[in-house]
């Protein structure tokens, strides 16, 4: 894992906006149509090849495929996943809640049909959970760096992003194992092939854990405190066994609150996470901090769901760049 060592490199938490035809396929595909794989697939590696040289443009050093062929950062897994099922709905943040005027505009703005949404028509788990095949994760680290092949030297370093396997149990809910953790250590089981397949192709893992600190006001809103730091305890648990064999310096964790623009008056204190989060077998933390309440960690964590518009996220990646070099000038 590169560091910082002659200036401040810069980077991201990983999704950014996907192309208006992409976001189209996918939307559709979540509404149920039948869409032609090959398809979605041409138009997802067009995506890549237009994303990594905007990355550059923009002075990213450290980039990635921007999951343009995710259509979520998680959701993408119902393809690639066993025992899936049914449907649920996800509860609500706690600090959407305390606003009844806020909540009635956030319903208004979260339930636009030309988005996949992470929230509402998610399916549950009704039976044993396994990898179908690496088939595709494998596709998509060839794609990416057959990109990158086309753009040599474009980056300092880079990475692909999975799901950690707690935010994927709190958003598909369990209703087959007899426990959260023999449900959580089969997600992990799952997940490994994913892991050990970036790293394996030459990319740095970022894991995506928003669960580590976002679920305290979605599915532990009305437990205590503990109860949340348990599951927290359980899942950088599990992610360490499926990290087995994998260098802690390949891959870095991201933990956040979530990226909507709500109060986030109900986020858990980081002091409260942050000894268990230490204990996770990487090689660097990414905690977003840097925005008024640390809004907008990832731009389009789902296809159609950025409300930031692409020119402001390629203005405000610019400015991180512009800031670095600042800052560069009088710590080098």
């Amino acid at each position: 894992m590169r560091r910082s060592s002659e200036r401040i490199l810069t980077t991201h938490a990983g999704s950014l906006p996907r192309p208006e035809n992409l976001t189209e396929l996918f939307v559709r595909r979540a509404r149920g149509e039948s869409i032609d794989a090959d398809t979605i697939a041409a138009a997802g590696l067009a995506a890549v090849r237009a994303i990594v040289p905007r990355q550059a443009e923009a002075g990213v050093d450290i980039g990635n495929n921007g999951e343009q062929q995710h259509d979520s950062f998680f959701l993408y897994l119902k393809e690639r996943l066993t025992g899936l099922g049914g449907s649920w709905q996800r509860p609500s943040r706690a600090d959407v809640e305390r606003y009844p005027e806020f909540k009635k505009r956030w319903i208004q703005q979260t339930s636009s049909a030309a988005r996949v949404s992470p929230n509402e028509g998610l399916p549950t788990i009704v039976g044993a959970v396994r990898y179908i095949d690496a088939a595709a994760i494998e596709k998509e680290c060839r794609d990416f760096a057959g990109v990158l092949k086309e753009h040599p030297n474009v980056f300092v370093q880079s990475f692909m992003n999975a799901p950690s396997p707690g935010i994927v149990a709190a958003a598909i809910k369990n209703q087959y194992y007899d426990s959260g953790l023999k449900y959580l250590e089969a997600l992990g089981d799952a997940l490994r092939i994913e892991y050990e397949t970036i790293v394996r192709s030459g990319f740095v893992l970022q894991i995506d854990a928003p669960d580590l600190a976002l679920e305290r006001h979605i599915s532990y809103k009305d437990e205590p405190l503990s109860k949340f730091l348990e599951f927290v305890e359980q899942v950088v648990a599990v992610i360490n066994r499926a990290l087995k064999g994998i260098p802690s310096d390949r891959v870095r964790l991201h933990v956040c609150w979530g990226n909507s623009e709500s109060p986030h008056d109900s986020d858990v204190p980081l002091a409260d996470i942050l000894p268990i989060i230490q204990q996770a077998n990487v090689g660097a933390l990414y905690l977003p901090f840097a925005g008024p309440r640390h809004a907008h960690c990832g731009f389009d964590t789902s296809a159609g769901w950025g409300r930031v518009a692409p020119d402001v996220v390629w203005a405000k990646l610019r400015t991180l760049r512009d800031g670095a070099r600042l800052a560069s000038a009088k710590l080098f």
